[in-house]
């Protein structure tokens, strides 16, 4: 279904063609359309992102140590939400839905990139936030969301903000989309497979070496659930291993544990078997690891300390509540492989999401 974007929507122009080589026509930015032509009409996404977004040694960390940026996914707000987004917005805009509600922590990254794509499509958007540790990080994410014309809804414990999310009136009415934390949709989760096809296209090109394992955070679950199966599916044999950062549960709720990863997963393949029926006999094993989760959500600990500024030094922008501790993970495993290894970069680092744009309301 090709999508029809309101006149304030701001999308990226693909670059003219280069004529002075036979590179021809830019690579289309979804190489899983390559491999699975069927699925382009059926998740038709929005191009939101420039990608592919690079991959890179990390030299100073040793010849093993390779990072795949997406944090720098969009000229104004980078990281893995935005890249969600892509197949998110198409998912809302087919269904004519005009105002999202989302849920996270009062400094939720996914809650400014719900808010900035919300505004680039003319829709309204909700945030409903649970309490976590005050921070600057935190301070700058609310400052962000408003700028990006968001209402925010703060509940307090994180049980009563689950609750105002899951049994809300509002759901009942025709023009709201409900987006639970992360964007952690089956669609979301394909565009992480997406993204494992991308990284085998780079892989192909000689770009960098095929990783043994892949690091990156977990909260929401959908870009381990996309990785994971779009590594199995693209024929990569790199371990993709989730760094846990979110409580298990969010009151009654399962939020971070290997059954929702799988069911993400189980999701996500159901849309590729509805034309592929022989894509993918069984689900790959996924791989969730909690022994670097902080005594609670966004806890900052002296190893994320250490982990964010090893990772300042190398040009890389991280934060306390994910990619710290995803980070600090993968410097240990540095310090022991003998393989390539591969940091996936979620977090925002685009400099410009300093600058706030004019704030907007509803």
């Amino acid at each position: 279904m090709k999508q029809t974007l309101t006149d304030n929507t701001v999308l990226n122009k693909a670059p003219a063609e280069d004529q002075s080589s036979n590179i021809g026509k830019r690579e289309s930015p979804w190489p899983i359309f390559d491999v699975f032509p069927k699925l382009k009409p059926q998740l038709a996404p929005v191009s939101l992102c420039d990608l592919p977004t690079a991959v890179q040694p990390l030299s100073a960390l040793g010849d093993k140590a390779w990072v795949k940026r997406d944090d720098l996914t969009h000229k104004r707000y980078g990281g893995n939400k935005t890249r969600k987004f892509e197949f998110i917005a198409a998912e809302i805009l087919a269904a004519n839905k005009k105002h999202v509600v989302t849920l996270g922590g009062t400094g939720t990254n996914h809650g400014v990139a719900t808010a900035m794509v919300c505004q680039q499509l003319g829709l309204k958007c909700t945030v409903i936030t649970f309490n976590q540790p005050d921070s600057k990080f935190v301070q700058k994410n609310q400052s962000l969301m408003k700028s990006f014309g968001a209402k925010i809804i703060n509940a307090g414990p994180v049980a009563l903000a689950a609750l105002r999310f899951y049994v809300n009136p509002r759901r009942l009415h025709k023009d709201y989309y409900f987006l639970p934390g992360g964007g952690a949709i089956p669609v979301a989760t394909m565009a992480y497979v997406n993204a494992a096809f991308e990284l085998k296209r780079q892989i192909e090109k000689q770009q960098c070496p095929e990783p043994a394992e892949i690091y990156l955070p977990v909260g929401s679950a959908s870009t381990l659930a996309g990785l994971t199966l779009g590594c199995a599916l693209a024929g990569l044999k790199s371990k993709v291993i989730g760094i846990r950062v979110l409580d298990a549960k969010m009151g009654p709720v399962e939020t971070c544990t290997n059954a929702v990863v799988n069911t993400l997963m189980a999701q996500a393949r159901d849309i590729l078997l509805q034309d592929y029926p022989q894509a993918l006999k069984e689900l790959p094993k996924a791989i969730l690891r909690s022994d670097f989760f902080a005594p609670g959500y966004g806890v900052l600990t002296p190893a994320t300390t250490h982990a964010m500024e090893q990772a300042q030094a190398l040009g890389l922008t991280l934060d306390q509540t994910y990619s710290g501790k995803a980070f600090d993970a993968y410097l240990q495993a540095l310090k022991i492989t003998g393989k390539p290894i591969l940091y996936w970069a979620t977090y925002n680092s685009i400099l410009e999401a300093t600058t706030l744009p004019p704030q907007t309301g509803h």
